[in-house]
């Protein structure tokens, strides 16, 4: 009876990692996917700023025509 014990006792520690283990992929996960919204508006903001700016060179090439 005290392997069966024993068996059980081990059986919930590694459940207990296993769990644990899982919160910090999932932190880990929500903060992936944190980064990659940030990055995302930052790309999108970068893609603004250069189709603004090509639309001056666009003006500036005209003008000179």
């Amino acid at each position: 009876m005290a392997m069966n014990l024993d068996i059980l006792v081990r059986l919930e520690e590694k459940i207990e990692r296993l769990l644990e283990r899982n919160r910090q992929l999932e932190q880990i996960g929500q903060q992936l996917r944190d980064e990659k919204t940030s990055l995302e508006q930052e790309r999108d903001f970068m893609v603004q700023e250069l189709d603004r700016l090509l639309g001056k060179f666009d003006f500036l090439d005209q003008e000179t025509s």
